[in-house]
């Protein structure tokens, strides 16, 4: 079955980490399949129907017979076919995925995933693990910067992409694996100054969190202030952010800073969600496609704060579902941006999920803030510009005790 879904994917996700909304509604459509001429022929339509591809197949045939060297497979041909065809819409947010790395960004995405419940790191000698407290990794006793050797039987080198080793590392839910582990001894007295250890575990489903916050208390001028800090736009994020919200409210927050840094986007419904706990209705975006048509997304009733001062942080790695949020809240005069100029992704996708679960990214609308102001390519500009390599936070400290001292 083909899925196709509506997401907003930032060019940082794109190239760095694939990760991709997926789960913003289903659409049915025929299966696509290009692994033989006639089934090419098949399912193909409109305009497309009346293509020679009489000089693909003339081409595919002259590769086959003069090719000198191992030849690609079936599904490395179709693949390559497919990328090439992207390729000739000459724009960086349509593209085709493979089926496993399809899966691991709507793991991301999703929120959740089959894992153990640590980070990987790359070093300088391989890749290294931080375990997550409480998760099967840690209870199965893996240490902070132990180097990961093996997987099951499967050595982990730096030949392997970072993708590649967590590849090995996920799985279902239920199933066991093994690493093979290098520990660095804490002491130099030690005879042996490193040791190697098998770890079995069984994976779990982990829960990747998108948001984090705090009381800033560290200081009783501040300690009114909920600090809240949004990585991405997950299918979890609006669960996160309403459980943050309400925790700093009865922790006695007043004021609030959302820091968006670095958020490369994610989820459209994640977006319009999280404005949602900000907003009393109205309008979150507006989506134009090329036919014409218009779509406003509203904000549904429910500021948590009921309208307690807030103030947004953003920086050039606020892309997409970000954009959404603070341009969102900047043109309602909600919140005041502080911070620089943001990444600009003003473009949605829909994702189309082939039969082979590989995915197919196609750019079909441009979206808009409230007040119908365009950002792709240009980006959001703050209200309180912070100069690059300034600490945006103490700023917008000031700026939200001003708005609290305000009327």
């Amino acid at each position: 079955m083909n899925k196709t879904v509506r997401t907003l994917v930032s060019l940082t996700v794109t190239l760095a980490f694939f990760a991709i909304a997926f789960a913003s509604g289903y659409v049915v459509r025929g299966r696509v399949d290009l692994s033989a001429q006639a089934a090419a022929h098949a399912s193909l339509g409109g305009s497309a129907a009346q293509a020679d591809l009489g000089v693909y197949w003339q081409a595919w045939e002259l590769l086959d017979r003069d090719f000198y060297g191992p030849q690609p497979d079936m599904t490395q041909r179709t693949y390559g076919s497919i990328k090439g065809l992207v390729a000739a819409f000459d724009d960086r947010y349509t593209y085709f995925v493979e089926p496993e790395p399809h899966q691991r960004q709507s793991d991301t995405l999703r929120g959740s995933f089959g894992g153990i419940g640590a980070w990987i790191d790359q070093g300088e000698t391989g890749y290294l693990l931080r375990p997550m407290r409480g998760q099967p990794a840690a209870l199965a006793g893996v240490k902070e910067r132990d180097l990961l050797l093996k997987v099951d039987d499967t050595p982990i080198t730096l030949d392997l992409s970072a993708d590649d080793v967590v590849a090995l590392v996920r799985g279902p839910i239920g199933s066991q694996v093994c690493l093979s582990v290098e520990r660095t001894l804490a002491t130099d007295a030690t005879p042996e100054p490193s040791q190697q250890l098998r770890l079995c575990m069984v994976r779990a489903e982990i829960q990747i969190p998108s948001v984090e916050w705090r009381l800033l208390n560290d200081k009783p001028e501040t300690a009114m202030i909920g600090y809240i800090r949004h990585s991405n736009f997950s299918g979890r994020s609006a669960q996160e952010m309403r459980l943050a919200v309400e925790e700093l409210l009865a922790q006695g927050a007043d004021r609030f800073i959302l820091d968006l840094r670095g958020n490369p986007g994610g989820l459209l419904d994640a977006a319009v969600e999280v404005s949602s706990l900000w907003l009393d209705g109205g309008a979150v975006l507006v989506e134009k496609h090329a036919n014409g048509e218009e779509r406003t997304f509203e904000a549904d009733d429910g500021d948590l704060s009921e309208g307690r001062p807030l103030v947004v942080i953003v920086d050039g790695g606020s892309a997409s579902a970000s954009e959404i949020v603070a341009g969102a809240l900047q043109d309602r005069d909600r919140a005041v941006l502080v911070g620089e100029q943001t990444f600009g992704k003003g473009s949605v996708q829909l994702v189309h999920e082939l039969a082979d679960m590989s995915s197919l990214h196609v750019t079909t609308a441009r979206w808009y803030t409230p007040d119908r102001h365009g950002i792709d390519g240009a980006g959001l500009t703050p209200d309180v510009i912070i100069m690059p390599g300034t600490d945006p936070l103490p700023v917008a400290i000031d700026v939200v005790q001003e708005l609290a001292a305000t009327p």
